[in-house]
């Protein structure tokens, strides 16, 4: 299998522009590269999604730049698990035809937008539960990387990012996603790149982890 490169962090953290420098990069020195976004892999989820949505379990807020949505589930145990396997089921379907199988029958290192920690992080904030490393839910989400892969997350300041984007100004869950990203930072087999310096020293960072 061929390498996997996972970028992730939260919104307003450069993530974006970070990995199209990697991919200029792979592709100067004669590399092929794959890009895919991995986050909100809704199918089987949609179907509980529209539910909710329909018994008022999610909501939106809209301002006058933005539009912020909320996944109450965590009032219900029920619905806050079957979403916790739902999600799994998604990512194992998706991680299987956009990563795996790419990674195996093509000669392209694939650059994953997000993935396992951003999923994981996604759930933490819409159940209210605990997926810290230790859990069983982290460990299952977590055997869907490969074995060749590196994980990176971009680490910026909080009023940096949070000012990025008018949806993160007016997300009352912001605070609580950015110190979830800070915990799973400290995990074991990623690797923190901070991005709060010049972004060409940010960029030079990752190109030379990744090449």
């Amino acid at each position: 299998m061929n390498k996997v490169i996972i970028v992730s962090g939260i919104d307003g953290s450069g993530k974006t522009t970070i990995i199209e420098a990697v991919k200029k990069e792979l592709s100067s020195q004669g590399h092929k590269s794959r890009y895919v976004w991995l986050r909100y892999n809704h199918y089987l989820t949609k179907f509980l999604l529209a539910f909710c949505r329909v018994i008022g379990l999610t909501k939106y807020e809209h301002f006058e730049n933005s539009r912020v949505g909320y996944h109450n589930f965590h009032t219900s145990k029920i619905i806050s698990w079957l979403f916790v396997g739902s999600t799994f089921v998604d990512t194992l379907v998706v991680s299987i035809f956009k990563v795996y199988l790419p990674a195996i029958f093509s000669k392209k290192t694939i650059i994953c937008d997000r993935w396992v920690i951003d999923i994981l992080i996604d759930l933490e904030v819409d159940t209210m539960l605990d997926f810290s490393e230790r859990t069983f839910v982290s460990r299952l989400i977590k055997s869907l990387l490969p074995p060749k892969h590196q994980y990176f997350i971009i680490k910026r300041d909080f009023d940096i990012v949070r000012q990025a984007r008018d949806e993160s100004m007016n997300d009352r869950n912001f605070p609580r996603r950015y110190e979830l990203y800070e915990r799973h930072s400290k995990e074991s087999g990623v690797q923190v790149i901070d991005n709060n310096g010049t972004l060409e020293n940010t960029i030079r960072q990752v190109v030379e982890m990744v090449t």
